[in-house]
């Protein structure tokens, strides 16, 4: 439902003063209790997002997955919401299911000839047709000679309506400074979900 949202909000708002007692749609199940799923369909179909981070990611020799592990404590330290994705072993249907209501996705991917790994490659592609209602993304990773990773990223994710955070790139091994780095970048998303009101100080 989600590249649909304005048109279900759009239809919801046409039957708002129907008196429903049964939703027996061409194909589906049939609903002998509209409100529960018309709410359900409300809450889906709404610009309300959650305090989480999703993270789907992968890691070919260790060093993205490190920054993956830092990074997801140092959200959870602030308050938020965690959940990650490691495309290895991919559900594709938990990972869809997941963006639903997240407020932020951070995307982490080695460098395969300068570009990101094609399953991560695969994960925006399929954010992008999805199209939930995240505010920010970023992408996190590393590379070991060359990368142009981030813009390639950035460039399949251009349906979201999201705010690009700063990226954090690590050439081979994380050093200090990339988790520094990390930190200020949770930081900032702590500091984003504040703004939006959905983390209860």
């Amino acid at each position: 439902m989600m590249p649909f949202r304005i048109a279900i909000r759009t239809n919801l708002h046409r039957i708002k003063d129907l008196e429903l007692n049964i939703i027996a749609p061409s194909h589906g199940p049939v609903h002998n209790k509209p409100d529960f799923i018309l709410n359900a369909y409300k809450d889906w179909a709404s610009d309300d997002v959650k305090n989480e981070v999703i993270i789907p990611y992968i890691s070919m020799h260790g060093s993205t997955k490190e920054m993956v592990d830092y990074f997801a404590e140092a959200l959870i330290e602030r308050g938020i919401t965690v959940k990650q994705f490691n495309l290895s072993e991919p559900d594709i249907g938990k990972l869809a299911m997941a963006f639903l209501d997240a407020a932020t996705v951070v995307i982490g991917s080695p460098t395969v000839l300068v570009g990101p790994h094609p399953k991560v490659a695969y994960a925006a592609y399929l954010a992008n047709a999805l199209r939930p209602k995240l505010r920010f993304a970023s992408i996190i990773g590393s590379y070991g000679w060359g990368s142009r990773m981030v813009e390639q990223l950035a460039g399949m994710i251009t349906n979201l309506k999201v705010e690009l955070l700063d990226p954090v790139v690590a050439k081979g091994v994380p050093s200090e400074e990339v988790f520094k780095a990390l930190d200020r970048l949770a930081d900032e998303i702590e500091n984003k979900h504040k703004e939006l009101g959905i983390i209860i100080e």
